[in-house]
């Protein structure tokens, strides 16, 4: 039984769109590596929010984020920030998940949960960072909560 040429046309077709489709990818939970990675980005995140340097804060957004605050957004919310609660003090991280991803994908996802320590009191913070395919690290996600900020 032979098949016809249209017949093994598709089959080929198919099979090479399978064959492309397919990934491979490894993932790693809470490597201390790329923790630490992790950590030093947040060292020099918030010595920036200590020397109040928002333009250099803004630089540190990822496009989409930039996008979702538009010009100066993430500055001017951070700038609002520090006039409630005064001057950065300290952070103290609560709890944290970074993934690895490698492999047809390369990208390391870092999320960590703060307590950060300003002169007029204390905010709980939750920052995201994100590394695609050994590029710099990039500021995806912040989320800032404390009674300090409502008053």
């Amino acid at each position: 039984m032979a098949l016809s040429t249209t017949k093994m046309a598709f089959v080929l077709t198919f099979v090479s769109v399978v064959l492309v489709q397919c990934t491979f990818n490894n993932i790693r939970i809470n490597a201390a590596e790329d923790n630490n990675d992790g950590k030093a980005f947040l060292n020099m995140y918030y010595s920036k929010v200590k020397a109040k340097d928002y333009n250099s804060l803004d630089n540190m957004l990822s496009d989409s984020l930039k996008r979702l605050t538009g010009n100066n957004g993430f500055s001017k919310m951070l700038i609002f920030i520090n006039s409630k609660v005064s001057t950065y003090n300290s952070y103290k991280i609560e709890d944290y998940y970074v993934r690895r991803i490698t492999g047809s994908v390369n990208e390391i996802s870092y999320n960590y949960k703060l307590k950060v320590t300003y002169q007029k009191g204390t905010t709980e913070e939750i920052i995201g960072f994100k590394r695609l395919n050994g590029g710099l690290i990039k500021v995806n996600s912040y989320h800032a909560y404390s009674d300090l900020l409502i008053h």
